[in-house]
């Protein structure tokens, strides 16, 4: 069993439309996320496929490690920022046949905003965001974006997407993902809880 939520829905709908942009070389805007104004408007957009970010280590094999307990992936996630509020943090271990995994995370909220950071160890196994990661593309239009970058040394994806959706998966030794999402926010508050997960213990873990 894997986790799908609409924390997954928007990435999904923008990989949807970054291969889009691939295949058919689109210029207008998509049907879902067109401008109100009623005269005729050009959708300028950039969609590369970038080699997927690297790694700090050769890929291990499916399995090899065992998921840490959700309770140990819990303290790393962040307090809530200046103005926000968290609520209690969850988690669980997922099983199905073989394959074992957990995750733990936690929902804020600030206002009309909300945020929710997630960490899942994989044990290796291609499940939850692990699932969408190599098949990830930067591109950007005038509805949002996905970047490829480095958050701590570690290689992440980066989204948006108009008016106030914002996103990062931070992939940790082809392991662990941490997700950070925040609705009705801004970058600023993105980065905030981004930059208050402490990826190098993370990277600990066994």
């Amino acid at each position: 069993m894997k986790i799908i939520s609409r924390k997954t829905i928007f990435p999904a709908l923008l990989i949807v439309l970054g291969i889009c942009l691939l295949a058919a070389g689109c210029t207008s805007t998509p049907p879902d996320t067109a401008p109100p104004q009623t005269t005729a408007t050009t959708t300028t957009a950039e969609a590369t496929t970038a080699p997927v970010a690297g790694t700090t280590v050769s890929g291990a094999a499916q399995g090899s490690a065992t998921a840490v307990p959700f309770a140990a992936l819990i303290p790393f996630l962040p307090d809530a920022p200046a103005g926000w509020t968290a609520d209690e943090p969850q988690g669980a271990t997922w099983t199905d046949q073989d394959v074992q995994w957990t995750w733990a995370s936690r929902d804020y909220s600030k206002d009309d905003a909300r945020a929710t950071v997630l960490i899942q160890d994989s044990a290796y196994y291609d499940v939850g965001y692990w699932e969408s990661w190599d098949s990830l593309v930067s591109f950007e239009t005038s509805e949002g974006y996905y970047k490829q970058g480095l958050v701590s040394g570690h290689p992440s994806w980066e989204f948006f997407t108009k008016p106030d959706s914002y996103g990062t998966w931070v992939g940790v030794n082809e392991r662990f993902m941490v997700s950070v999402s925040v609705e009705g926010g801004s970058k600023q508050d993105l980065d905030a809880f981004v930059n208050a997960i402490d990826y190098g213990d993370i990277a600990n873990l066994k």
